[in-house]
């Protein structure tokens, strides 16, 4: 459970590494992806940390389906372990690439699906506070970035992708204490 909060930590520690290579990268005019990108030194570090962060995904998919207690959550699990797929993608396809743009956008897409799926199955299951917090989570992240986008705008590509990372941290949280909390 805990290797969805760790993907967040090991991404987080990869972008600061990053960064302090390229000093022309700033959270407030570029991408995280640029710094994985040609123009980037040492592009390898920023590119392994999502490959590396996506596996720590897939292996929180697995915990997620290893206390799957409906079919809704194993479909959740399988929709997480192919955004942790596609997280991992990003570090292969960086940015300049070709299959970058998809790659990057399935993984929230497929991530916030898999919350989404995640907080209905909880629903289902009358675990009302933690299913809202999921489902909400899930559903109301992509509205949102559309409205802040259509009244003040984004200052930046990597201060929408950084807000929809606290989504999907959020809700690796909630689900990690929600499964900690039943087990006593």
């Amino acid at each position: 459970m805990a290797a969805g909060p760790l993907a967040f930590v090991a991404f987080t520690l990869g972008v600061l590494v990053s960064a302090s290579e390229n000093t022309w990268w700033s959270l407030i005019r570029n991408a995280f992806s640029d710094l994985g990108g040609p123009r980037a030194t040492d592009p390898w570090i920023f590119n392994w940390t999502l490959i590396i962060s996506g596996i720590l995904y897939i292996l929180y998919s697995m915990g997620v389906l290893a206390y799957s207690r409906s079919r809704l959550d194993s479909f959740s699990a399988g929709l997480l372990f192919t955004a942790g797929i596609f997280l991992a993608l990003i570090g292969v396809y960086p940015s300049g690439t070709r299959p970058h743009t998809f790659v990057s956008t399935w993984f929230y897409i497929q991530s916030l699906l898999g919350i989404s799926v995640l907080g209905l199955s909880f629903l289902l299951q009358r675990k009302r506070q933690t299913g809202i917090i999921l489902l909400g989570l899930g559903v109301s992240a992509i509205p949102l970035a559309y409205l802040v986008h259509v009244t003040v705008g984004w200052p930046s590509v990597a201060i929408l992708e950084l807000a929809g990372a606290i989504f999907i941290l959020a809700a690796a949280i909630t689900h990690m204490v929600s499964v900690i909390l039943s087990k006593e």
